[in-house]
């Protein structure tokens, strides 16, 4: 990929010996895993980087016994996925853990919006028929390999004007597909209509349901929820044990896909993600996998 290509997207690196994930798009440092890092060194070390870039929020998920060296950075949970970590068997929470380096960057002016948003995405879930989403006879769902790459890249093109990672480009979901992401999409008399990802964390069978995407003349079809059931079905066959989104905030549709499907919400990261030209604040959701 160019220097160019790159430049207008997140890096991800090791800083200190753990994974991170930084860039002006999101004007964030993300520590995406401890890996070899010493948790008691993180915090500056991830404080000088941003300060260095002029980056406004430091973003971190950790475990819970390691939120002490953040909190006395200045760190507050922001949310969490409980039992996400395998640890001698048992399972211990991930805290969704964030600091601001620009004091505006904590200013959620949307708050209302988001809460309505929540409160209609929860309603009514009752009176749902929570069973599983049967796909019209014309929708084919399929998972989706390097021959489709092409075709998913210009259908995210068309739903997304800017984004985090370079979906827009096919060599880079061709790099994803040889790594840990799981591409499932619909297709409608031949044509791409919906796309979504499962980016899998093999360490700790756990995996976002993200990406999802749908062309605009067919959405309200809950495409959304079929491609959900069948990552669903095809990560418990894997083993998997725990699905988790990071849902934009103001979008009750996605946020309403995952409440009806027994997703917990978990709390909401501030101003946390740029996507389409602006950062949003997003919505965590969780649900257990393979439970009888």
């Amino acid at each position: 990929m160019s220097e160019v290509i790159c430049s207008l997207f997140d890096t991800c690196d090791l800083l200190e010996g753990a994974s991170i994930q930084y860039g002006p798009n999101s004007s964030r440092v993300y520590l995406m895993s401890m890996k070899q890092g010493n948790p008691a060194q993180l915090p500056a070390a991830m404080h000088k980087l941003a300060k260095a870039q002029g980056y406004g929020k430091l973003f971190a998920k950790v475990r819970q016994c390691e939120s002490e060296h953040f909190f006395n950075h200045g760190f507050t949970e922001e949310a969490r996925l409980p039992g996400y970590y395998q640890v001698m068997g048992q399972g211990e929470d991930a805290l969704l853990l964030c600091a601001y380096l620009d004091p505006e960057r904590q200013i959620e002016s949307r708050t209302a919006e988001y809460k309505r948003v929540l409160d209609l995405a929860c309603s009514n879930l009752s009176g749902i028929n929570l069973s599983k989403v049967t796909p019209a006879p014309h929708w084919q769902v399929m998972p989706l390999d390097k021959m489709y790459a092409e075709e998913m890249a210009r259908l995210y093109r068309e739903v997304f004007p800017s984004y985090p990672f370079p979906i827009h480009e096919a060599r880079y979901l061709c790099v994803t597909m040889s790594d840990n992401v799981s591409y499932f999409g619909i297709k409608h008399q031949g044509r791409l209509i919906a796309l979504a990802s499962a980016e899998r964390d093999l360490e700790n069978m756990a995996v976002e349901m993200t990406d999802f995407a749908t062309l605009p003349e067919f959405r309200g079809q809950h495409l959304a929820e079929a491609l959900l059931d069948k990552m669903e079905s095809s990560m418990e066959q894997l083993g998997f044990r725990q699905a988790f989104t990071i849902a934009r905030a103001a979008s009750v549709g996605m946020n309403r896909t995952f409440a009806k499907n027994d997703y917990q919400y978990q709390g909401r990261l501030i101003n946390n993600t740029q996507i389409s030209g602006q950062i949003e604040s997003m919505n965590i959701w969780c649900k257990p996998l393979n439970v009888d």
